[in-house]
């Protein structure tokens, strides 16, 4: 009977250790939550609701209800942007930042058919919850590009 009791024991203890392994792994997988924020914006582009994402991010800040008038318009202009850019093909950061733990950047390469762009999201968390402090996006991320790129170019003055 105790050996019985002791095999059972035994087998809820590896159970548990199982189980929140399991657990752990996946919350790893997840990353954090505001990464699942810039991936559903990016599979909301990628479905060609780039105005519907911009709204997504921006409605997780309290403080963006104050300026609808803002909201809108960066809407309206990623929205006039699209039929110029083509279809979406891809996105890859560029960049992340991370600050005390309660502010993070990231800037990301989104390549269209016809030109990439460029689009920098800003999340904080001033509390216990993750907001979108700011989304960017600019179409003359090649002038960027090529300006750096001159800029190293070696001048040998005589």
């Amino acid at each position: 009977m105790k050996h019985r009791m002791h095999i059972a024991l035994i087998c809820g203890v590896i159970a548990l250790c199982v189980v929140g392994a399991t657990q752990a792994k996946a919350q790893q997988a997840q990353g954090p939550p505001y990464q699942a924020m810039s991936d559903k914006f990016f599979d909301m582009v990628q479905q060609g609701k780039g105005s519907d994402a911009i709204g997504y991010l921006l409605d997780t800040n309290p403080a963006m209800k104050k300026i609808p008038d803002q909201t809108e318009q960066l809407k309206a202009q990623f929205a006039a942007a699209a039929p110029l850019l083509g279809p979406y093909i891809s996105h890859t950061m560029l960049v992340e930042t991370k600050v005390a733990g309660m502010f993070v950047y990231q800037h990301y390469f989104v390549a269209y058919e016809r030109q990439p762009i460029s689009i920098r999201i800003s999340y904080y968390k001033p509390g216990a919850t993750w907001i979108c402090y700011s989304v960017q996006f600019d179409v003359k991320l090649t002038d960027d590009i090529q300006s750096v790129a001159d800029g190293k170019i070696p001048i040998d003055v005589k």
